[in-house]
């Protein structure tokens, strides 16, 4: 056995482990799994749940046991942003989410001038390295230093530049009057949350415009958007039944997708 593979279910505790542990204990060797796995290459994708499996399985834990795990894990993560941003970092190590830069986005900046551009919630960098690769200075946050780093190696193999900021929606300083172009795709933003239009409202240059798109549980219709997006101009509003998006992140497969597209007047 490889001494790197000895020295993992150590750090795990796992070594001939075979029966159910509680919720705390499959955290903690979750976190502990994170924190060793390897980053893969850009362009390099694996199933996280297959490689946590795998390590498991060769750890001496039944395929069984380490599906239910996993499944804990799910839940787990979803009690704090701290439990988030380590789950996310497993997800970014393992090459998680699309690779092409959102098709809402491709099609709004079109035509655009290229200005200062904010990618909210980046993960790997796809949109935040479309645009760089068209002529925009952007700056794109993320709450995992993992995403951030893959960003930052996808950004160099794809020879652009950006400028990124560990940093989670509720801290990142979005500023005022800073940003020509905002990107929300699929970062844990909601409609339903009041405080994002009149947030962007103050960061957007005059003109500037937010492009915005998430699978979404609340659906909302354009009148709806539009009395929440005071001081926009609609540009584009929908709202998509699921399986609709089948081109980009994989829970549009099965839930609602907002999509809105907002000019600052």
């Amino acid at each position: 056995m490889k001494l790197g593979l000895v020295l993992l279910m150590i750090a795990l505790g796992l070594c001939g482990q075979t029966t159910q542990i509680g919720d705390p204990e499959i955290w903690t060797q979750f976190e502990s799994w994170v924190e060793q796995l390897k980053a893969l290459p850009p362009g390099e994708r694996l199933p996280m749940k297959g490689r946590f499996a795998k390590d498991l399985a060769a750890a001496g834990v039944s395929a069984a046991e380490a599906g239910r795990r996993y499944d804990r894990v799910e839940t787990l993560r979803r009690a704090s942003a701290e439990k988030e941003r380590v789950y996310w970092n497993a997800a970014f190590k393992s090459g998680g989410g699309p690779d092409a830069p959102l098709q809402l986005l491709q099609e709004t900046v079109r035509g655009m001038k290229p200005g200062r551009a904010l990618d909210a919630g980046m993960g790997r960098g796809r949109n935040a390295i479309f645009l760089a690769s068209i002529g925009w200075d952007v700056t794109g946050y993320d709450m995992s230093p993992d995403a951030l780093k893959a960003a930052q190696a996808a950004a160099e193999a794809a020879k652009a530049k950006i400028s990124t900021v560990e940093a989670r929606h509720d801290t990142f300083q979005f500023g005022e009057a800073q940003w020509d172009l905002i990107v929300c795709a699929y970062c844990y933003m909601r409609f339903e949350e009041e405080q994002w239009p009149a947030i962007f409202l103050k960061a957007l240059k005059p003109g500037g415009v937010v492009v915005f798109q998430t699978s979404t549980a609340k659906r909302a219709t354009a009148a709806e958007q539009a009395a929440r997006w005071r001081g926009y101009r609609l540009l584009r509003v929908a709202d998509l039944d699921p399986g609709m998006v089948d081109n980009d992140w994989a829970p549009s497969r099965t839930n609602p997708t907002g999509m809105l597209v907002a000019r600052k007047e």
